[in-house]
C-alpha cells in the first residue's frame, strides 16, 4: 500500500466502526432474536471493547469472554452451533480494524430459557483477562495526574483527582447498560432536575490515557446531548462513538450537555 493511501484507509475504518456501533445502539436484539442476530449483537458489543493505542493502532486487551443468553423458548442447540463461530468472527472483526488481540481467547457460552420469576437481560457479555496473563499490549499505568473540577452542574464531589488510565463520566454513580452490566462513573453527576444535570447522560463520556503519546483523550459515548471541548474560546465538537477520541489539554473545559468540567493535567 502506498504511503498516501494509508490515511484515507484509516479514516474509512473509523467510519465503518462508528457505523456498526451506531447500529448496535439503534437495533438492540429483541426477545425473538435469531441465533445469528444474537451473535451479531455480541460481536458489536465486543467491538465496543476495542481500545485506542495511539498512531492509528487499537488493542483488544481481553483473553476471556463469557456470554450468557436468557431467551424465552431458547433453542440451545442452534445457539451453541452459531456461537461456536464467535472467536473466528471476532478475529475477523479485529483484523479489519487493525486491532491487536491476544494469541488465545477463551470463550464460554451459557444458554438458559428465561422465566418470569426473575427477569434477566436477554444477552450478557463479560470480558476479562486471566490474572497474570500477558495481554497483546501491556497497559501503561504510569498516567499523568488529572484534576477534574466541576464548573457547572452538581456532582458527588466538587473536585476529583485521578491517576488512572480511564475515567468514566455520567449521571449517577452507577448506571446499567442494555446488557444489564453496571457502569461505575468516576465523575458522577447527581440525578436532579436543575436545567443542567439532566442534560448529562448516564454513560456520557470517558477520559482515557494514551500511553504512546502520554496524553489524555476524551470519548463521547453516544449521549443524546453533545460533548465538546472549549479551548481558548474555541469549541471543539467530540463526535459520538469516534474510536479515536479527541486530545485534551490542561486548562480545557469539557462540556457535557449544559454541564461543564475544567481539566488540569500534571
Amino acid at each position: 500500500m502506498r504511503r498516501d493511501d494509508v490515511s484515507p484507509r484509516l479514516r474509512q475504518i473509523g467510519r465503518d466502526f462508528q457505523s456498526r456501533v451506531r447500529g448496535f445502539f439503534e437495533n438492540l436484539p429483541g426477545l425473538d432474536a435469531t441465533p445469528l442476530e444474537l451473535l451479531q449483537a455480541t460481536l458489536d458489543h465486543l467491538e465496543l471493547k476495542v481500545q485506542p493505542a495511539g498512531r492509528g493502532h487499537r488493542v483488544f486487551p481481553y483473553d476471556r469472554i463469557a456470554v450468557r443468553i436468557a431467551q424465552p423458548g431458547a433453542d440451545a442447540i442452534a445457539l451453541q452451533a452459531i456461537f461456536d463461530r464467535l472467536e473466528a468472527r471476532l478475529r475477523d472483526r479485529l483484523q479489519e480494524l487493525r486491532c491487536e488481540a491476544p494469541e488465545s481467547i477463551v470463550i464460554s457460552v451459557t444458554v438458559m430459557e428465561a422465566t418470569g420469576d426473575e427477569p434477566q437481560p436477554l444477552l450478557a457479555v463479560e470480558c476479562f483477562s486471566e490474572p497474570g496473563a500477558r495481554p497483546a499490549r501491556e497497559p501503561d499505568t504510569d498516567c499523568q495526574s488529572l484534576k477534574v473540577t466541576v464548573v457547572k452542574g452538581q456532582c458527588v464531589e466538587p473536585e476529583y483527582v485521578f491517576e488512572e488510565p480511564m475515567i468514566a463520566i455520567g449521571r449517577l454513580s452507577e448506571a446499567t447498560d442494555a446488557f444489564g452490566h453496571i457502569r461505575v462513573n468516576h465523575v458522577a453527576f447527581l440525578d436532579v432536575r436543575d436545567g443542567v444535570n439532566e442534560t448529562v447522560g448516564r454513560a456520557h463520556a470517558r477520559l482515557q490515557f494514551d500511553s504512546s503519546s502520554g496524553q489524555y483523550h476524551v470519548f463521547n459515548e453516544g449521549s443524546s446531548n453533545p460533548t465538546s471541548i472549549v479551548r481558548a474560546g474555541r469549541t471543539i465538537r467530540v463526535a459520538p462513538r469516534d474510536p479515536r477520541g479527541v486530545r485534551v489539554l490542561s486548562g480545557d473545559q469539557l462540556q457535557l450537555g449544559r454541564a461543564t468540567l475544567r481539566l488540569t493535567i500534571g
